[in-house]
């Protein structure tokens, strides 16, 4: 079954420099606070499976065990929708760890503009992505609430 985005996007559909370019924004986003998340270890393992040779994926994780990507420019080839769907899944692998901080913020901004996007709509999409942390806190909340509840089963 073919590895799918939280998009929809299905990174073996697109060209090389688009996969080595997508590797290089999750990494990036997993990186930009600073500090790898247990929730973000997959992200980066499906970045690396975007990568041709062992040497591209060493040179990765060095790159992202030193903090230093290499900067972007825009994406090659790129669709709008492309870019869209690029954009929501950074804010998804920004956001898998409940906490969206001013580097992550900052970092969105960035690859924001190297996509061709305004101010307005990165806001929206970083809006998106905290709402969607709120819901998955709630979620958490409603998990614990109901886990000390005593059961009440209908025959």
């Amino acid at each position: 079954m073919a590895l799918q985005l939280t998009s929809g996007l299905q990174p073996e559909l697109l060209s090389e420099d688009q996969k080595q370019w997508l590797a290089n924004a999750i990494c990036g986003a997993i990186t930009a606070d600073g500090s790898i998340a247990p929730e973000e270890v997959e992200y980066l393992e499906r970045a690396l499976s975007f990568l041709p040779t062992q040497t591209d994926v060493k040179n990765m994780m060095q790159a992202v065990k030193d903090q230093k990507l290499p900067q972007l420019d825009r994406l090659p080839g790129a669709t709008r929708e492309l870019e869209v769907k690029i954009f929501i899944d950074l804010a998804t692998v920004i956001s898998v760890d409940n906490i969206l901080g001013a580097n992550e913020i900052d970092y969105l901004l960035e690859i924001g503009r190297k996509l061709g996007f305004g101010r307005e709509f990165v806001r929206v999409v970083i809006r998106w992505a905290s709402e969607g942390i709120v819901w998955k806190r709630k979620m958490q909340h409603l998990i614990d609430a109901g886990s000390s509840l005593e059961a009440e089963y209908s025959d």
